[in-house]
């Protein structure tokens, strides 16, 4: 039959095409599902033929090691690299405030993109084959980490002033890194201190907020002065009673408080950027000549 008719010819049988493309586009989606989520029991009924969200996999953690996976290396590496781009904006001179509508802009993009997925399995499965290397599970069928880590942001770069909001989020960055990853090797043979916060953990977030601490207010903030508007910079020897060893010491007090308080069970994203401008804002204030 020529094609002016509008019908295609399929297993000797006349049908729409508009019936074909839908079967095809079936068959295409029930492949995808079988790719991305674990097989089902043969036994299963009807019932079960749609994979729930919660049992998609992440094929991105089958291609990586087990080493690589059990320890988020890919999430921790992105994790990190965010203090690094943005010590690096810092000795550009940017100015920290122009940042906030950018941080804004993106949460309500990932809020969006979170709200579809979690409405439309297709979407999620979809979404969780591209950045999959950078998820949790956990965070398959609940709203993203990234979005309470740009609200911490948020709340640090617009009640704060440019040191403490940098600082924050150094903290974020780095020290909440160093103690996951410490914790999660060494944390069973210490005290647990809070719901998956254990001792060794808080030591290596003390450890590393004071080296950035050290290192910021001791090489960058001198250094890169001229980029500095007035009351940019809450603490300097002239205006402070703490010198840098002992402000550098409590910003790793700080640290570790911010990443091992449990804070109703948020996001360590969000509470630990908060937490941590609240008291480096307190002990910078504080000791204030």
């Amino acid at each position: 039959m020529g094609n002016d008719d509008g019908f295609a010819l399929s297993s000797n049988t006349l049908e729409p095409r508009t019936e074909v493309k839908q079967r095809l586009f079936s068959k295409s989606h029930q492949d995808l599902a079988k790719e991305t989520c674990p097989a089902k029991d043969e036994s299963s009924s009807d019932d079960d033929a749609h994979v729930p969200v919660t049992e998609i996999h992440l094929k991105s953690h089958e291609w990586f090691g087990d080493f690589i996976t059990k320890h988020e290396i890919p999430r921790k590496v992105f994790h990190s690299s965010i203090g690094f781009i943005t010590l690096y904006l810092y000795t550009q001179g940017i100015n920290y405030k122009d940042v906030l509508w950018p941080l804004i802009y993106g949460f309500i993009i990932m809020f969006i993109l979170d709200l579809i997925r979690l409405n439309w399995p297709f979407f999620n499965i979809l979404y969780c084959r591209t950045v999959g290397a950078l998820m949790r599970k956990k965070e398959i069928h609940t709203y993203n980490g990234v979005l309470w880590y740009i609200l911490g942001l948020i709340f640090s770069f617009k009640f704060f002033s440019k040191d403490i909001a940098l600082i924050s989020l150094f903290l974020l960055s780095w020290s909440d890194t160093a103690a996951a990853t410490i914790g999660r090797k060494y944390g069973h043979l210490t005290p647990k201190l809070a719901r998956n916060k254990s001792f060794a953990g808080s030591i290596a977030a003390f450890t590393v907020g004071v080296i950035t601490c050290w290192v910021f207010y001791g090489y960058f903030v001198p250094t890169y002065d001229y980029l500095n508007k007035p009351g940019d910079i809450e603490w300097t020897p002239e205006t402070s009673k703490l010198s840098l060893s002992t402000l550098s010491f409590l910003g790793g007090v700080v640290a570790a408080l911010s990443e091992g308080i449990d804070l109703f069970n948020w996001d360590d994203n969000f509470t630990i950027p908060v937490l941590s401008s609240l008291f480096m804002n307190a002990v910078i204030k504080i000791f204030k000549k």
